[in-house]
């Protein structure tokens, strides 16, 4: 995917016109990003009573639109970041419905089992989606589906 310097230019854009994330109340935990194309930010709020998601997203989507709008339209998805692996990839994977993951830490894999429509969903736009939330995670995705 994209180099660290690549997802730098998605955190400043964040901290330039996201005050919980300027100020340190939303934690930006990680960017997964396909230049031009996608990028995946996970956020974390140190206040149990700001939801970090909304708060990134703003008023009517209105924050977030101002940071595609200075990435040349680029799609951003906002997800809730957890330090469950099986919490989180299903906070990346929303809105496909998981049945079920099977992890193995050691080895850092993940097998997500789902059907055939949540498979489409999961593996967008020539399986991007599934690669982005696999490099932002850090662990090796398979989908299988029954």
């Amino acid at each position: 995917m994209d180099s660290p310097n690549n997802c730098d230019e998605v955190r400043q854009l964040f901290h330039e016109y996201v005050p919980d994330v300027a100020n340190g109340v939303i934690k930006i935990k990680g960017i997964a990003r396909s230049t031009g194309r996608w990028v995946i930010v996970a956020v974390w709020s140190t206040d149990e009573h700001i939801d970090p998601v909304a708060s990134c997203m703003g008023q009517r989507g209105i924050r977030v639109k101002t940071i595609m709008q200075s990435l040349s339209g680029e799609k951003i998805d906002i997800v809730r970041w957890s330090d469950s692996v099986e919490t989180f990839l299903i906070n990346c994977l929303s809105p496909a419905h998981i049945d079920d993951i099977h992890t193995d830490a050691t080895a850092r894999r993940a097998i997500i089992f789902t059907n055939f429509d949540n498979n489409q969903l999961i593996n967008a736009n020539e399986g991007l989606r599934l690669k982005l939330v696999s490099q932002l995670v850090g662990w090796d995705l398979q989908v299988e589906t029954g």
